[in-house]
């Protein structure tokens, strides 16, 4: 399929119009290639893959979307609706370098953790879901192969997927270059916050949230500020669980993860006490 990143208009009418043409011509059910993933136990998972890159460019970057509860199945199908903003973005703007994107699917049964941090007194479990473990070693196995660069693999995902997200950079440190982790909540033990802490995090959640307490964001950001690190935190003013849709949307969003290496820590200015670190990131209606 033709390259489209490049495509350009001469003004931002026609810009838009490129983009919603392009955009209902090529779908993601279309670019995103339907696939199976199988972990080192034979255990399979489907998964959508998104090759925005032509073979000379590998290393590339891998950017790993996990979808929320709502999208779990085995239809391969119903978990990229949530993520069209980015493909949109992706597809026509030039700052966005060729890279991977994965899609992965997991179960009810499988989910992409053992069980949801809703508690301040919720502990890493020892060992990974099969299925955030499936991914993981797809991910080694990209790596292995050349396809992926390790300096930068990114992890993104929403209220379970959020949840994964934290799961997941809380158990291997320096490997993801950058994390965001929408409407979830991780450990705050020592150890789980220090491995965190060795990611760039950009954190989501809306302060009416029912189903994931918007407590669960905060008390990371706090644990974390506690320990050093300065992860970026968005919440929106009234809004509910959905916040996604606007995250996604936030074109910033997509321009730093892309911007975030292994082993190098973007920072944010700094306020007195946690309450005005807190305040300096919240984004109002």
């Amino acid at each position: 399929m033709k390259h489209l990143r490049g495509l350009r208009s001469s003004t931002a009418i026609l810009m838009l119009c490129v983009a919603g043409t392009l955009f209902a011509q090529f779908s993601m059910q279309e670019m995103f290639e339907a696939n199976i993933i199988t972990n080192r136990l034979n255990e399979t998972m489907p998964v959508r893959l998104w090759r925005n890159y032509k073979a000379s460019d590998c290393p590339v970057p891998v950017l790993v979307l996990l979808h929320g509860s709502g999208e779990c199945g085995l239809d391969n199908a119903r978990h990229l609706p949530a993520f069209a903003p980015i493909h949109r973005q992706a597809l026509i703007d030039d700052d966005i370098p060729p890279a991977l994107y994965i899609v992965p699917q997991c179960t009810q049964r499988n989910a992409w953790v053992r069980n949801i941090a809703f508690q301040e007194d919720y502990r890493l479990p020892r060992y990974p879901a099969p299925a955030l473990r499936t991914v993981k070693e797809y991910l080694d196995k990209l790596i292995a192969d050349g396809v992926a660069d390790p300096e930068r693999i990114y992890l993104a995902g929403l209220s379970l997927g959020g949840f994964g997200t934290w799961d997941a950079i809380q158990r291997w440190p320096d490997y993801f270059a950058a994390a965001v982790p929408i409407c979830g909540g991780g450990s705050l033990q020592e150890n789980a916050i220090k491995n965190a802490a060795t990611t760039s995090i950009w954190i989501f959640h809306g302060d009416k949230d029912v189903n994931v307490p918007v407590a669960c964001s905060r008390r990371m950001v706090a644990k974390l500020t506690s320990f050093g690190a300065q992860p970026k935190y968005t919440e929106y003013e009234n809004a509910g669980h959905n916040v996604w849709g606007r995250a996604f949307k936030d074109t910033a969003l997509l321009k730093w993860i892309f911007r975030q290496r292994r082993g190098r820590i973007e920072t944010v200015p700094k306020r007195s006490g946690f309450w005005g670190q807190l305040k300096a990131y919240v984004t109002p209606d």
